[in-house]
Formats: structure tokens, sequence, C-alpha cells
């Protein structure tokens, strides 16, 4: 069977599985403007399917040149949607959001990398069964394993979206465990739900206002253990990246638990603690910094958990999955563990 995909997916077109011919077409990077919308139109009348990672903003664009070009017979797969829960303070805010729901419609699968969507199902009414769940990979894989780490006694914390690093402060007050938090400038991680208050921190903790490059590996490598605490309001699967690099690293993590965890990781490969919560973090910190059997024995779980998710091949192979799953084709999803 031989199917034509219009995506951003870099590498996709590297991926090949038995009883199935892929041709790929690539989607535009910045896809605005009057001719570029149009050319996009045009593609989405030649191609099978659009299989997009992307802005929801780009997402509702490519919705509506759907909409807008009933001969298409494309289909509409995006790929890691991440959507908030959606502000609906005013009446302008509530209309934007119904166009956003009926746009949504044009989509026929979402593949996402976390299981529990029913905050998607309840805020933005996409029903369950349009959902696919695909296990993560390992970021940055071939950097992550060449990565010597050690522990320096510190605690790590890091990344951008929808952390919830105010917890986590109060967590480490008074403790005598240092503490980096490495994380963009706020300015940049406001946009994605997250805040550091540098006003009143105290000495134990240092922040870090990280650009996102490799050295980021480095920071996890020299942790003790490594705390991802998330919002409770979160409905996507913010830290999912992060834990994996740092389990794959031979980290113990502790994360809040959420879509990113909940039915995600195997029982055992992390300290999961409820969301917002400073005594249940604070004490999942003390036992995993001060117990060193205990430690290792979750960083063991963690490690073997993230390695089966290996690299981006099997995750684009798992997606290619899905696509083939959709179209009739029998095709097996890579195998892991997860």
């Amino acid at each position: 069977m031989e199917i034509r995909i219009l995506t951003n997916l870099q590498g996709l077109q590297r991926v090949h599985l038995d009883g199935l011919s892929v041709q790929v077409e690539r989607y535009p990077t910045r896809p605005s403007g009057l001719s570029a919308s149009f050319r996009l139109w045009r593609q989405l009348a030649a191609c099978d399917y659009a299989l997009i990672n992307c802005s929801p903003k780009d997402l509702l664009q490519l919705c509506m040149l759907k909409l807008l070009n009933p001969l298409a017979r494309c289909r509409v797969i995006s790929v890691d949607t991440v959507l908030p829960v959606p502000y609906l303070g005013d009446a302008r805010a509530r209309i934007q959001h119904w166009i956003k729901r009926l746009l949504f419609r044009q989509v026929r699968l979402f593949i996402e990398y976390f299981r529990d969507t029913r905050g998607y199902e309840r805020h933005y009414g996409i029903p369950a069964g349009k959902f696919r769940y695909v296990p993560f990979k390992i970021n940055r894989y071939q950097r992550v394993l060449a990565t010597r780490t050690s522990d320096q006694g510190y605690i790590f914390s890091g990344g951008n979206t929808r952390r919830d690093f105010a917890t986590l402060i109060e967590a480490v007050r008074g403790l005598p465990y240092p503490l980096r938090i490495v994380t963009m400038e706020n300015k940049v991680i406001r946009e994605h739900g997250s805040f550091v208050d540098e006003s009143q921190l105290p000495p134990n903790i240092q922040v870090v206002r990280h650009d996102g490059s490799d050295t980021f590996v480095d920071h996890i490598a020299g942790a003790r253990l490594v705390v991802l605490p998330v919002k409770k309001e979160n409905i996507s699967a913010s830290g999912i990246g992060v834990y994996i690099a740092s389990m794959a690293l031979g980290k113990c993590v502790i994360i809040s638990s959420g879509p990113a965890v909940d039915g995600v990781i195997p029982e055992g490969s992390a300290v999961v603690v409820p969301p917002e919560d400073v005594r249940a973090l604070r004490e999942a910190i003390v036992t995993a910094y001060t117990d060193e059997k205990y430690r290792n024995h979750v960083a063991q779980a963690g490690r073997a958990y993230a390695l089966s998710l290996k690299d981006e091949e099997r995750l684009y192979k798992s997606i290619i999955a899905v696509v083939a799953e959709d179209c009739g084709a029998p095709i097996r999803s890579p195998e892991t563990t997860a």
C-alpha cells in the first residue's frame, strides 16, 4: 500500500515499514499569508494525510483550510497537540472557544503521548475515540546515552511548560539540600504557564536561565535526583520529555501526578506525588535524597522504562503504524514496554 503524507515531522521519510510505502511532502514551516495558505489548500487536495505537529493556532488554520476545501481527501492527524484549559471569562473568549471546538472536528485523529485525555474531551469536545496513544521517546537520544553521570549533591528541576516552581520552592525552603532550577527567562516560560519568582529565594536555591541547548542534559547528569512539579490544572503531557531523559540518565524522578504520568509510566519507575501539595513533595524529596537504596531502586526501574522507549525512529514508526491502521494497512506498531 502507498500513501502520501503532508508533514512537518523531519526524518519521517527515513521510516520504512514492510507492506507500506510512504511518500512524504513537506509541510510549510510558516504557512501564513494568502499565497502560502492557497498552496497549503492545494496540498490538502493532493495528499492522503496531513500528519502535523504544530501549535494549536497553526492546527486551527489547517482545519479551516480543510473546511473550505470540500474536495480535499486529506485526513488531518495532529501529533502531540498541547492544549491548555481554555479561558472563558468573557463573551469574546467563549465565542472563540466555540469556533475552536467546531474546527477541531476536522481532525480525524489526535496522536498523543499520554492516555488520560479527559481534559481535552471535556474542554474541547473531542471524542475519546479520536485519540491514539503513542509512547514518547528519549530526547537527545545519542547525547543522553553518551553523557557520563555523577552525584554532585544538588536536586535538579527544570523545563518550561506548566511547571509549579512555587510549590517546589516552598517544599525545599529550609532544607539543607541545594536545588538547581534550569529554565528559560520568565518572559518565555510565562507563555507556557510557568514562572519563577526570584525575589525571595532561600539560599539553597539557584536559578539557571537556560537557552534550551544540549547542555540542559549536563545539568540533569550531575544531579542526585530530579523533581518536576506540574500544576494541577494541566491537561496535557507537560514534563514528559524531561522526566524520560532524566530516567534514561539513571536519575530518581519525583513528579506530580497528571496526564504525563497517570497510566503512562510503570508503577515504581518514579515517585509520584499529588500536584500543588507542598507537604507531600517535601516528604518525597527528603526520603529520596537521604535514602540511597530507595533512590537507586526507583532510578533503576525508571531507567529500564526510559531505555525501552528508544529514539526518534521508533517514535516515528509508532506514529506511522497509527496512520497505517487508519487506512487499513496491516502494520504492527514497534514494541516497547510502555
